[in-house]
């Protein structure tokens, strides 16, 4: 079979001419501000391995509020057993307990956050609110708003 040799035509690439701004760009600028909204992710590391992030933040927040992990973990859409594997990694980086557990039976079980999960808790939330203060002011002032 004989070889078949393919030349590619190279075209060399033209650089776009310089725009001046048009009466347009000012209205594009109005539309770009209406139209994006800065997002940003936001994790905490504990000594440098990853602890929690923000649906960690809101399964914690529907534990306290429910009293349930299944009930958090239908909050968030994880399964009881994805929920029990979050907490067990969570206590194994912090190397303490996040939640406090009773087993159900005929009373009923539950489970409450501890101490360390509360504080855990109210420092991401105020750390997220923060965050996306500065990140909302900081946008806003690139954008000439």
């Amino acid at each position: 079979m004989a070889r078949v040799r393919r030349t590619i035509k190279r075209i060399p690439m033209r650089r776009p001419a310089a725009r001046l701004p048009s009466p347009a760009s000012s209205r594009r600028q109005a539309s770009l501000s209406r139209h994006l909204k800065p997002r940003q992710k936001l994790w905490l590391n504990w000594d440098g391995v990853f602890l929690m992030g923000p649906r960690y933040l809101v399964f914690l927040d529907a534990v306290a509020r429910t009293g349930t992990i299944r009930a958090a973990g239908q909050v968030v859409g994880w399964s009881y057993r994805t929920c029990l594997n979050r907490i067990r990694q969570m206590e194994r980086v912090l190397g303490a307990k996040v939640l406090a557990t009773a087993r159900g039976g005929s009373r009923g079980g539950g489970a409450r956050l501890t101490a360390e999960a509360r504080r855990l808790v109210k420092v991401f939330a105020q750390w997220r609110r923060e965050v996306d203060r500065l990140s909302h002011a900081a946008f806003r002032k690139i954008l000439g708003r």
